[in-house]
Parts: structure tokens; C-alpha cells; sequence
């Protein structure tokens, strides 16, 4: 397997995960918190609730799920969620080393693309109040509206690589999720694995990484 760091050095461009490999969104306001809320707006709008959508703390899966559930809704949700995750950008907690790999992307003339599942007003959010932005030269954020085209599905990955002006095959995407392997593999991406707990490098390699990190820092020295 190559490298993560070589895979970096051979990029043209870098495609970043939002939430793990550039902050933690949910540090400050947990991710359980946000997703009683969003059920919570949901009961409130006359929403039956199944088991599965109960048990849900994640609030990305609880919009998902409000499109099989109440689609009539799924708007609703939208708005509630990115009203809480842009609340939630001004507590996240910035990821150790990211700052430096931004600015040596820079140095190497890698233009950096953020592509992710939160919505872009969060992550524009954030990058502003962590003086970040500068680093940033597009963001690809949740389809608004439509659930259906979060990662995995490759829409975002693609739209990023337009917007840098590159072609899919020339970068690599950076990401701690199977979804985000998958977006990188429908999209004719490379992908790096961002693996900090036990077990998530095998899953994320079986999930279709082509390398894997336990930092974003070590991938520095390759730029």
C-alpha cells in the first residue's frame, strides 16, 4: 500500500473531510444533543418516530432517515440542522496539525477543498473564526435538501474537484468515515484514511482506503 504521506506528495489537490481531519464539530455541542433536537422538531411537526429513528444520536442520520420517514419534513430538519451546527462551529475543537498541512499545502501549490457531509455555513463558520479560511479555496457542503446525495454518494467529491479544476483522478480525499472511501472511490478519487481509534484503520481500508494516517501532521513532510 502507499503511503499516506506519498499519496499526499502526488496529489494535485487535496479534498478534506470537515468533521474529524479539520475540527471536531460536535466538541462543544454534542452530536446526541443536536440529533433529540431535530427528533424532537420532528414529533413537534406530527412525525411518527419509528424504533430505529429513536435510538439515533447522530443528526446526520436523523435527517437521512426524515427522508423515508416524512419527507414532507425533510426541509424542516435541514434548516434546524444547520442552525445547530453552525452553533455548534463556534465550540468546535480544531484538529492537531491541520493549520500547518493547510499552509504547506499552500507552500506546495496544492489548492485544499473542504468536502463534507456538514453544511457549508458551518464550515465557513468555522474556518472563519479559526483564521483558516485563506488556506480554503472551496467548500463542498451537505446538498441542501437533499439527503440522498450526502456521501457516500461521489456528487460533492466531484463538485470540489471542479471547482479546484482538476481532475478527480489527480487528488486525494481525506476522510475518517466508510462513506467518505466510498465518495472517493465513486468518484475516481485517491483516499487517505484518517484512523485514530482502534480498529478504524482496518474498517476504513476494508471500506476502500488507499492509505492510511493516524495524524494529520506526518502528512506534512511529502508536501
Amino acid at each position: 500500500m502507499t503511503s499516506a504521506a506519498e499519496l499526499v506528495r502526488q496529489a494535485h489537490a487535496i479534498l478534506l473531510d470537515f468533521d474529524g481531519p479539520v475540527c471536531s464539530i460536535f466538541a462543544g455541542l454534542p452530536a446526541p444533543v443536536v440529533a433529540a433536537r431535530l427528533k424532537q422538531a420532528l414529533v413537534k411537526e406530527g412525525a411518527e418516530l419509528p424504533e430505529d429513528v429513536e435510538a439515533l444520536d447522530d443528526p446526520l442520520k436523523v435527517l437521512r432517515r426524515t427522508a423515508d420517514i416524512a419527507p414532507e419534513l425533510v426541509d424542516k430538519v435541514e434548516t434546524a440542522l444547520m442552525g445547530n451546527e453552525v452553533e455548534a462551529a463556534t465550540s468546535a475543537e480544531i484538529t492537531p496539525g491541520v493549520r500547518d498541512f493547510l499552509e504547506a499545502c499552500a507552500e506546495a501549490g496544492k489548492p485544499v477543498a473542504i468536502v463534507s457531509n456538514n453544511s457549508a455555513p458551518a464550515i465557513e463558520t468555522f474556518l472563519a473564526l479559526a483564521d483558516l479560511g485563506e488556506w480554503v479555496t472551496a467548500v463542498s457542503g451537505r446538498p441542501i435538501g437533499a439527503p440522498e446525495q450526502m456521501k457516500p454518494h461521489p456528487q460533492s467529491v466531484l463538485w470540489a474537484c471542479k471547482a479546484l479544476g482538476v481532475e478527480p483522478n489527480r487528488a486525494v480525499l481525506i476522510g475518517d468515515s466508510d462513506f467518505d472511501m466510498q465518495a472517493a472511490r465513486h468518484a475516481g478519487t485517491r483516499s487517505i484514511a484518517y484512523a485514530k481509534a482502534p480498529g478504524k484503520a482496518d474498517r476504513l481500508t476494508q471500506a476502500g482506503a488507499d492509505a492510511v494516517t493516524g495524524s494529520i501532521a506526518e502528512l506534512i513532510e511529502q508536501q
